[in-house]
């Protein structure tokens, strides 16, 4: 036995602006990586957003961590992670010197972010929900664990604090603005008055009919407004503790206006002198917090049915911190911005996409909106045109499917991926740059989700079709990221496409209505042929090694074999248990592979069953049962004396082709998914994620020895579930995707160093 040495070539991949089609490299795809990984792609799913107060940082929190960009440049200065943990909430203190960071697993985390480093870790970290908040003047921070109060000095290090009184949960806190007194709002509609510098109780506020949704002092700090789930609004007297005005009684305001008027859902200003009242047909009106007078009144229902959005309801309203801007947020991500003083509705110079998420500047002229897929562009306010937009790159599971799928080029110089908006881009291994392939265009009302893409085998041209915008296919140039041809044809959604081992040829087939495989020619982009012969839709279509022949299979149970120079159906396969019965779902043909001598094809089937024929004499050679399911892919070893298979039963089996005989088996839980590669010392790699639903996954990837059964790894750095896993072309490169929305380039080589070859 001796050791074999693998080479590897892969790139430390950069991420690079989104403007540029050619970019100059950056460093964040390296920064904070968790252990084996080389390259993080994507900034992970945006849970938040926030200016510094001084305006010069503005902070994203992810699903890994936070990341800051200078508000100057718009470029990335840092990216605040710790123990691969997503963050959930930021808020700025202590003159925009503190950063605090609501982890999703481990509780709150309180950053120094000019220095980069956390001060203080594990806050309330045994409460999944939490509120927090700092003191006005930045030194103290507040979260709540349930029934007590936890007040920590930010100057001091330690712990100032901890109140206790409430008698169940509490819903809301608020600080006066002198940053003396702390009110609280519990679950059981009683508010609580506490000294911020003894922790002594001060007074208690009883009278609510329902417990509390928001607790807020006035810009004077001489009232507090109380609201409750039922929309019941008080006003109370701090000096007193009586209540001095009902502004709404179980949701209902009848002073100062004409006509009883209902109230859905309630904002506060961000010095808390302004609360708005938001009614059922986007009404939105504007009170004074000391006095309780009417403001300013928006109506929207007349704007909202002239643009035939009046289903969306306005769901949230942020105040820019000057409070001359008021911006409403639907449920259909869309905006509606006001100017506070004249009332009059303003509006941007371009649609901005399905907004979730609002952020002002600290001088109140630029907003900055988060739109689905990860991208965040910032307006000027007074003139509502565009401004910058910076991308944190949303990684799309939805083009990594398929045992056909490989996201490397074969001659790992190229990398291909998909943004969760059907972005399109390349990353190139020698210039270290990225190329933007396609995108969307931002005033477009629909977004093309769902881009699916192929890198040939030659590495030279990338194929990339859509399941939904439309039916043709775009070829790409990938040394030059040009677009070269737009093969057209197809009257139904294309399902997928693969190339001739040597490039010059492509076959297409649809997903639904169309029966039939198209061929192209890849240097100019015609069709060539149709081929005709199934009458179900089509699952798999594969080449053999020297592209003369093609093999296609699908739901009619018939494997059929094709000469691709004249379109000629040379051959068809079908298990005779099948013959009686195409129309069994059992019969259905999921997979199609060529052993490398072209002379056995290996199908997998929907009842499970594998079956090896011998093209020459057109004989089955072997059938392998013993999945339970759908077999999704099938490998042959180099020698071909075993291959390896998946399937929809959570299972990846070894078997020996000259025997039938299953070698061994790995099974996982109900809806694992495997992906197997075969190296040339005959190790069989297998790798697999467990995805049992969304509040019970696997955020790891398993590496095992297939032969054994036995586990050889656990890679960890993802934050959420995993959707795709898979091997690079030579196999020493794994690819993860995450619904964090990254994908993570593991390097392999230190693994498979590890293992001796096969004599």
């Amino acid at each position: 036995m001796k050791k074999v040495l693998f080479s590897f070539f892969f790139p430390i991949f950069i991420l690079l602006t989104l403007n540029l089609p050619y970019s100059f490299a950056q460093e964040y795809t390296q920064w904070e990586l968790p252990e084996g990984v080389i390259a993080r792609l994507g900034k992970g799913r945006i849970y938040a957003m926030k200016y510094s107060p001084d305006g010069t940082v503005f902070a994203v929190a992810t699903s890994i961590g936070i990341w800051l960009y200078d508000t100057e440049t718009y470029q990335e200065i840092a990216l605040l992670a710790r123990n691969n943990n997503g963050v959930e909430k930021i808020e700025f203190g202590l003159e925009g010197t503190i950063l605090s960071g609501k982890e999703r697993l481990n509780g709150i985390t309180l950053w120094d972010y000019n220095a980069r480093k956390p001060i203080k870790t594990g806050l309330n970290a045994s409460s999944l929900y939490t509120i927090t908040q700092f003191s006005p003047d930045g030194k103290i921070y507040v979260h709540v664990n349930y029934k007590e109060i936890h007040l920590y000095d930010i100057v001091t290090g330690k712990d100032k604090h901890i109140l206790k009184g409430d008698q169940n949960s509490i819903s809301s806190i608020s600080f006066s603005p002198d940053g003396k007194t702390l009110a609280s709002g519990s679950q059981d509609q009683t508010i609580y008055l506490w000294d911020v510098d003894t922790g002594a109780h001060k007074q208690t506020l009883t009278g609510h009919p329902e417990s509390f949704t928001r607790v807020s002092f006035s810009s004077d700090g001489n009232t507090l407004i109380s609201v409750s789930k039922d929309m019941t609004i008080y006003y109370w007297d701090i000096s007193t503790g009586e209540r001095k005005k009902t502004l709404a009684d179980k949701g209902m305001i009848t002073d100062q206006l004409e006509k009883p008027e209902t109230v859905e859902r309630v904002s506060f200003s961000q010095d808390n002198t302004i609360l708005a009242t938001i009614r059922f047909n986007n009404t939105i009106r504007l009170w004074d917090t000391t006095t309780g007078t009417l403001i300013q009144t928006f109506p929207s229902q007349a704007t909202d049915k002239q643009e035939k959005d009046f289903s969306n309801n306005i769901e949230y309203v942020l105040f820019s911190p000057d409070n001359r801007t008021v911006v409403g947020l639907t449920g259909g991500g869309k905006i509606r911005i006001w100017d506070v003083v004249s009332g009059k509705r303003k509006s941007l110079s371009e649609y901005p996409g399905y907004v979730w998420r609002l952020s002002f500047s600290p001088d109140g002229r630029t907003l900055a909106t988060g739109i689905s897929g990860g991208i965040i562009r910032f307006w000027d306010v007074s003139t509502g045109e565009h401004k910058k937009t910076i991308t944190n790159h949303s990684m799309s599971y939805y083009g990594m499917y398929g045992h056909n799928f490989k996201p490397f080029s074969p001659d790992g110089k190229k990398f291909v991926f998909v943004t969760a908006i059907g972005n399109l881009y390349l990353w190139d291994a020698v210039t270290k740059q990225e190329q933007q392939l396609s995108g969307i265009n931002y005033n477009a009302k629909k977004l093309p989700y769902n881009t699916h893409a192929l890198i040939s085998p030659d590495s030279q041209t990338l194929a990339s079709w859509q399941t939904h915008e439309n039916w043709n296919i775009r070829l790409w140039d990938t040394t030059s990221g040009k677009h070269k041809q737009t093969p057209r044809g197809h009257k139904t959604r294309v399902k997928t496409v693969v190339f001739s081992p040597d490039s010059n040829m492509m076959a297409s087939w649809s997903s639904e209505g169309d029966t039939t495989i198209r061929l192209w020619d890849v240097a100019t982009g015609k069709h060539k042929r149709t081929l005709k012969g199934h009458i179900n839709p089509i699952e798999d279509v594969s080449f053999s090694p020297d592209g003369k022949t093609l093999a296609s299979g699908g739901l009619d149970g018939i494997i059929r074999i094709w000469n691709s120079e004249t379109g000629e159906q040379k051959q068809t396969f079908m298990e005779n248990s099948f013959a009686n019965n195409l129309a069994a779902q059992s019969a259905a043909v999921t997979v199609v592979t060529f052993y490398s001598d072209g002379v056995v094809l290996a199908s997998g089937h929907k009842n499970g069953s594998i079956r090896l024929w011998d093209l020459d004499t057109g004989k089955p050679i072997q059938t392998l049962r013993r999945h339970a399911s759908a077999v999704s892919s099938i490998v042959f070893s180099p020698d071909g004396k075993t291959v390896a298979s998946t399937s929809k039963d959570a299972t990846a089996r070894l078997w020996d082709v000259g025997t039938g005989e299953q070698i061994h088996v790995l099974t996982g839980y109900e809806r694992t998914t495997w992906s197997v590669y075969f190296y040339p010392n005959g190790l069989p790699l297998a790798t697999g994620f467990e995805h049992i639903n969304s509040h019970n996954y696997d955020k790891n990837i398993h590496l095992w020895d297939l032969r054994t059964g036995h586990l050889i790894k656990t890679l960890t750095g993802h934050t959420s579930l995993i959707q795709y896993s898979g091997f690079s072309g030579n196999g020493n490169t794994l690819t993860s995707l995450s619904n964090d929305d990254t994908a993570l380039l593991w390097d392999l080589t230190p693994t498979i160093n590890t293992f001796d070859i096969v004599e």
